[in-house]
């Protein structure tokens, strides 16, 4: 259970005047217990019946939040002490109207730590690096979250964030623990995402093939990130390839409505 070090984490902050809402889908592990013991604002909406984005969940808090600065987290992860005092800086007195965070992975097992590789690779891409941080003022000028995504919300967003502000880059980091990843629910969660991802294409009116180049460069140009340690990265870039032709495989299944469901519920 993440919740209680996510939540610490926030209390640690340098930067104390923070209100924190979490948004709890049926859990049964007692989180709206703990938060209320850190003084968080919950709010309860029902668990779906299998995974989706958590693109509703953060606009219900959104509406309820009274900062101008919102910060997106996920459950399992810790802020580093002075993330929130940069973050501020930076949108009050910079020129920013998003930040982008980047994340380290707590990692167990060895497709953790491929999965923690490859996003490793990706620092400073904005065609993939989400931001997580924005001014109240230009996420209601986007309006949220596209909640009709089941996959790409958050880089749906982020790149919206991009046409009407300053996209800058935090310094402090995020720490995400990922725990120990299963290879074959990696593959079903990216089958799944193929389903549904021609909808973020079209939106976007971006290319799925150029994404997944965009994605290689990154890889060759972290080729040393990759050489340290060659057996995880051999691992990633399987671990990757895979994942392609799963999505690949979930986008046949959608355009020619072939009767096969692979569905799982995981964050």
């Amino acid at each position: 259970m993440y919740v209680p070090a996510c939540l610490e984490s926030i209390k640690n902050q340098t930067y104390k005047n923070i209100q924190t809402i979490i948004v709890d889908q049926d859990s049964s592990d007692d989180t709206p217990k703990i938060a209320k013991k850190y003084g968080a604002l919950v709010i309860k909406r029902s668990r779906p019946k299998f995974y989706s984005p958590p693109s509703k969940s953060r606009n219900m808090g959104f509406k309820e939040s009274k900062g101008e600065i919102i910060v997106h987290l996920d459950s399992d992860m810790e802020l580093s002490p002075k993330l929130i005092e940069e973050a501020v800086n930076l949108l009050t007195t910079g020129n920013y109207g998003a930040l982008v965070v980047h994340e380290i992975d707590k990692t167990k097992g060895f497709w953790s730590k491929c999965k923690s590789l490859e996003r490793r690779c990706y620092w400073g891409n904005l065609n993939i690096e989400a931001a997580r941080i924005v001014t109240r003022k230009v996420f209601k000028e986007v309006g949220g979250y596209d909640e009709g995504l089941n996959s790409g919300d958050d880089l749906n967003v982020s790149k919206r964030y991009i046409k009407k502000a300053h996209v800058g880059f935090c310094k402090n980091i995020l720490y995400h623990n990922i725990g120990d990843l299963d290879f074959m629910k990696l593959m079903l969660k990216k089958f799944n995402y193929g389903k549904t991802s021609p909808k973020y294409f079209r939106k976007t009116k971006s290319s799925p093939v150029g994404y997944f180049i965009e994605e290689y460069k990154c890889f060759a140009k972290n080729y040393l990130l990759l050489l340290r340690n060659p057996i995880v990265g051999i691992g990633m870039l399987f671990m990757k390839t895979s994942e392609i032709l799963f999505g690949f495989l979930g986008y046949t299944v959608d355009r020619y409505k072939i009767n096969l469901n692979w569905n799982i519920y995981e964050k």
